[in-house]
C-alpha cells in the first residue's frame, strides 16, 4: 500500500529538545506537525502543559484510520485532550492547547487547526487572519515606542515590555478559542468543541505531490529545510525583537536558540 515519504524533517526547541512543545507526526499514512501552546502565567500548574497536549494529539493523529474525515479526526483529538484535562480536574477549553497540520493520505487532504505554514508543490496555502495578529502588532507598537525613546535592543530582548503589555490581550484571546468572533479567530485543540469553520481542509492533487508543513516557529514557509533555516537566521539577525513584518507575540530572548520552538516536515505524497 502506498505510503507518505519523508524527505526532510526538523524539530528544534527554543531552549532544548526536552522542553520543545512542537511534535512531529510520522506515520505511513499521516504526517505533520503539532504545536503545543507556550506556557502562560495564568496556566494551572497542575494541568497538562502545551507539550503534553501536543504529544497526546500527535499520538491520536498518527493512529488515524484511512477512512477518517477531518471532522472525525478533530473530534478524536479533542476527546483525548479533553480526557487529559478531566483527569487533571481542569475544565475542557480552560487549560493549555495545541494547533496542528497534517497530511492524511486516505483522504488526500491536508487538515489544519490553528497556525501552521503549508506549501503544496511550492504554493503557499494562505493562513486565515487570527487574533494573534492583533496581539503581535500591539506588542510591536510598545517595543517601537521604547526604541524611539532610546531603549537598546539588547535590554528589550532581556526584559520585553511589549510581551508584558499584551498579557491581558493574550488571556482574552484564550477566552475566544474556537468561538466565532469576527476578526479574532483563534483555532486550537483544547478539549472543547472545534466548529467545522475552524478546521482548514486542503484537497491534494491526484498526482504525486510534495507538501511542506512547518510550525510558526519559522517566520515563513519555505520549500526546503535549508531555506527555512536561512530565512529564520536572517530574520533573527536583522530583527531579534520580532517586530518587523510579520510581527510575533514574543521575541528572541538571550540564551535561547530562537524566538520559539520550531518544526519542519517535507514529504512526498504518492499518486492517488
Amino acid at each position: 500500500m502506498p505510503e507518505i515519504v519523508v524527505v526532510e524533517r526538523a524539530l528544534v526547541g527554543a531552549v532544548s529538545e526536552a522542553e520543545c512543545a512542537d511534535v512531529l507526526v510520522l506515520a505511513p499514512r499521516v504526517a505533520g506537525v503539532v504545536d503545543g501552546a507556550t506556557a502562560k502565567p495564568w496556566d494551572d500548574p497542575g494541568g497538562p502543559d502545551g507539550r503534553t497536549i501536543a504529544l497526546t494529539a500527535a499520538a491520536r493523529l498518527a493512529a488515524l484510520d484511512p477512512a477518517t474525515t477531518a471532522q472525525e479526526a478533530v473530534r478524536a483529538v479533542t476527546g483525548d485532550v479533553g480526557r487529559l484535562l478531566d483527569a487533571a480536574g481542569i475544565g475542557r477549553g480552560a487549560g493549555s492547547a495545541a494547533s496542528f497540520a497534517v497530511v492524511h493520505l486516505g483522504s488526500r487532504q491536508v487538515w489544519r487547526v490553528g497556525e501552521a505554514h503549508v506549501l503544496v508543490n511550492g504554493r503557499a496555502i494562505p493562513e486565515r487572519p487570527t487574533g494573534e495578529d492583533v496581539v503581535a502588532r500591539a506588542r510591536a507598537l510598545v517595543l517601537r515606542s521604547e526604541l524611539d525613546a532610546g531603549a537598546e535592543v539588547e535590554r528589550l530582548r532581556a526584559d520585553d515590555p511589549g510581551r508584558a503589555a499584551v498579557q491581558p490581550l493574550l488571556r482574552a484571546l484564550v477566552g475566544l478559542r474556537n468561538r466565532p468572533v469576527a476578526g479574532y479567530r483563534n483555532a486550537a485543540v483544547d478539549g472543547g468543541d472545534v466548529p467545522p469553520g475552524f478546521v482548514d481542509v486542503v484537497d491534494l492533487p491526484d498526482e504525486r505531490c510534495e507538501v511542506v508543513i512547518a510550525s510558526d516557529g519559522y517566520p515563513a514557509a519555505a520549500p526546503s529545510l535549508a531555506e527555512a533555516e536561512r530565512l529564520l537566521a536572517e530574520r533573527l539577525a536583522a530583527d531579534p525583537l520580532m517586530i518587523d513584518e510579520p510581527p510575533a507575540t514574543k521575541g528572541w530572548a538571550p540564551g535561547k536558540r530562537s524566538f520559539d520552538d520550531r518544526s519542519y516536515l517535507r514529504v512526498v505524497v504518492p499518486r492517488g
